[in-house]
């Protein structure tokens, strides 16, 4: 470790010239320094990026609420409220529903809250700040993904806990939490990019709030509301097919031993798919962002 020299009192500076930078400013040595497209780089410029967020994301009511009280209330409330019927409906616990899709609802809304501090960023110029900084280009997308993964693990979790209250049980022991976390991350990362892409088209686009709006919507068209019998016939193949059925039924599978391969491979195909076309505007979107006012 390298000796600091201490900072000179003002009273001791006489000529502007007596001051030397390095006492005030102690950068590190040049032997830590990395390139800017190493991997090291990335490494610790995406991590960075990671933080930033999640400590601003912490600090904002709003999103704590969206992405964390929101659904666990809600689990309550929708327990209260429609188990009793719909589980004598389906023959089981309704709480293998409502806990997949509220945990999955969660994750879509902190990333529509987190697309909205996005194009904040991008009006108010840190986007641009942050693009000049001699840092690896590619750090700041994979830092926020970084940080959405953490938050959508940190949802579903949550919103795991609470059902355990209401009744919801994962009998597939540590391989079917394990197996929940990879279904919840894989979908809310894939919906994370697509809000990305979106949120970054136009600094006056309102697709975000609109997509916010949708996914609310959805919470009451799939198959964790309510069984999909339960719909009219001609909407039932929506119902059933729709992203976020396919990631309930999954959960539910993975939670009860039942059915998963269907539902996993339905809703990694809709992952991909979400991925594969939004991926490439999110970047795009973000260049464009960074380098233009």
């Amino acid at each position: 470790m390298t000796d600091r020299s201490p900072i000179p009192d003002a009273s001791d500076i006489t000529d502007i010239t007596d001051i030397n930078i390095t006492d005030i400013v102690h950068f590190p040595p040049r032997a830590a320094w990395a390139p800017e497209r190493s991997g090291y780089a990335l490494w610790r410029g995406s991590a960075i990026q990671a933080e930033r967020i999640l400590r601003k994301a912490a600090a904002d009511p709003a999103t704590l609420l969206q992405s964390l009280l929101f659904p666990a209330l809600m689990v309550l409330l929708f327990w209260v409220v429609l188990d009793r019927p719909v589980s004598a409906h389906s023959g089981e616990s309704n709480a293998f529903g409502m806990v997949p899709m509220f945990a999955l609802i969660g994750a879509m809304s902190g990333a529509s809250i987190s697309g909205l501090g996005l194009r904040r960023e991008r009006t108010s110029g840190l986007l641009a700040r942050t693009w000049v900084l001699p840092v690896h280009r590619a750090s700041a997308m994979i830092g926020r993904l970084l940080s959405e993964a953490v938050r959508i693990l940190i949802t579903v979790a949550a919103v795991l806990a609470v059902g355990a209250v209401i009744g919801f049980r994962i009998h597939t022991g540590l391989p079917g939490a394990l197996g929940i976390l990879a279904v919840a991350l894989g979908f809310g990362l894939s919906f994370s990019v697509m809000v990305t892409a979106l949120a970054l088209l136009r600094p006056e686009s309102r697709l975000v709030e609109w997509i916010a709006g949708g996914t609310n919507l959805a919470m009451f068209f799939n198959t964790g509301f309510v069984p999909a019998d339960a719909y009219p016939a001609w909407l039932r193949p929506v119902v059933e097919y729709q992203p976020l059925s396919c990631a309930v039924e999954a959960i539910r599978g993975i939670s009860t031993g039942g059915q998963v391969l269907g539902p996993a491979l339905t809703t990694a195909a809709w992952s991909v798919g979400l991925l594969a076309a939004f991926s490439g505007p999110a970047v795009a979107g973000y260049r464009r962002a960074s380098t233009t006012r």
